[in-house]
């Protein structure tokens, strides 16, 4: 299976919204979070429920929203999505009610495997500016720098066909630019849906070889049930 030709989605610039107090008042301003949170429920009609993963964890921080909070034509459950969001109660990270400011789309994309070795070559022709990285549930999240550019590129975390009945499989971040001019780098948000492999009983876990041109010397990640 090739790589993807796609346009990736820029990281949103969300809007900081909280409650404003009179001009030199002391009166404490709740605090705005934004997290990756996977929708769970979306229909508008009823209260909005996300889930929010720790990194690593298995079980999610359950998050309740009013009702449409995420508009007229939400995403589909299962979206990964970024929200701006502030818990009714202050306390962050623990399951309740909250009150959703705004949410953006990111980049939500499958675990696909190669079809075979040849399929990898080329994987690390563009390196990525890897900030951070972290399994949330069923998906691996990355925030990342790469270099912007209006047309698609090749973009994909590719699973090695040799590895894949291994206990800890190897996959690799494949990213190719349709072009080698001059850019800047734009901050994206990805969420890799793996589920299919995380639910083998052998699976222990997944590696994933990336060209990190933050930190070279940190090329191999791994996330373990």
């Amino acid at each position: 299976m090739k790589p993807t030709l796609l346009l990736l989605l820029t990281a949103p610039l969300l809007l900081l919204i909280a409650s404003c107090a009179g001009k030199g008042s002391d009166e404490p301003h709740p605090a705005t979070l934004y997290d990756i949170c996977e929708v769970s429920q979306a229909d508008p009609a009823a209260p909005a429920i996300l889930h929010l993963y720790r990194p690593d964890a298995d079980l999610p921080v359950i998050l309740t929203a009013q009702p449409g909070a995420l508009g007229a034509t939400p995403p589909d459950p299962g979206t990964s999505i970024l929200a701006a969001y502030t818990p009714d109660d202050g306390r962050p990270y623990t399951s309740g009610p909250v009150t959703l400011h705004r949410w953006s789309t990111i980049n939500n994309l499958p675990l696909q495997e190669a079809k075979d070795s040849e399929e990898l070559q080329g994987w690390d022709t563009d390196p990525v500016w890897l900030l951070s990285a972290w399994r949330a549930g069923n998906k691996i999240c990355m925030r990342l720098r790469l270099g912007y550019d209006t047309s698609p590129r090749r973009f994909a975390l590719l699973l090695d066909p040799e590895t894949a009945s291994d206990p800890i499989p190897t996959a690799y971040l494949y990213h190719l630019r349709p072009t080698a001019a001059p850019t800047f780098d734009r901050q994206y948000y990805v969420a890799f849906d793996i589920t299919p492999l995380w639910a083998l009983p052998s699976t222990q876990g997944l590696r994933i070889r990336l060209a990190n041109s933050a930190s070279p010397s940190l090329s191999t990640l791994l996330f373990q049930k």
